[in-house]
């Protein structure tokens, strides 16, 4: 194959996400729903870094109004009342937390630490490929601090369940928000 042929499947006039959108859904399809007593929620969007508050808040306001199982164990003056309170709990961080914190929340349950969605292996390659298709230079948000999670609340609370995790991650064009929540 030439280097003219592999170029040609590359558009460059074309925003950046057109062909990063279909590639990160594909690669997160298998993330949303039912988590421990709680779920996960995927966003991924057409954005940037500007937009970013306003795209993720949209996911976390929702993640916030849906029920549990089991009664929550969080408090309603947690959830945000928009974007900007959002972005107030959210801290900018790098590349190597913001995996690790993903790698975390698709291996275990966040309450008792059980079995997630992926065996660990697993989830460290589908965060280290969404971190390539999000591209050199993306930027990295979460709410909690640490993956290495103690029970200390090492994070600040976005909904009104027991524990939630955010985390963020723009690049491209894209948007890519993960909210995971679980109850005790």
């Amino acid at each position: 194959m030439r280097r003219s042929d592999i170029l040609a499947g590359v558009n460059h006039s074309d925003p950046a996400d057109a062909w990063r959108l279909p590639r990160i859904r594909d690669l997160l399809k298998g993330l949303p729903g039912a988590a421990g007593n709680g779920e996960m929620l995927v966003r991924v969007n057409a954005g940037d870094a500007d937009s970013m508050p306003d795209d993720a808040f949209m996911l976390v306001d929702r993640a916030a109004q849906l029920p549990s199982r089991l009664k929550p164990g969080g408090f309603e003056e947690d959830v945000p009342a928009d974007a900007g309170e959002l972005v107030a709990k959210l801290a900018e961080t790098d590349e190597v937390k913001a995996t690790g914190v993903l790698v975390w929340l698709m291996s275990t349950t966040m309450v008792y630490g059980g079995r997630g969605r992926y065996e660990e292996a697993k989830a460290r390659d589908v965060a280290k490929a969404l971190a390539r298709l999000l591209g050199p230079g993306a930027r990295w948000w979460s709410n909690v601090s640490s993956w290495t999670f103690t029970p200390a609340r090492a994070w600040k609370p976005v909904t009104r369940h027991t524990m939630d995790a955010v985390v963020v991650g723009v690049g491209g064009g894209v948007i890519v928000t993960i909210v995971a929540f679980d109850d005790d």
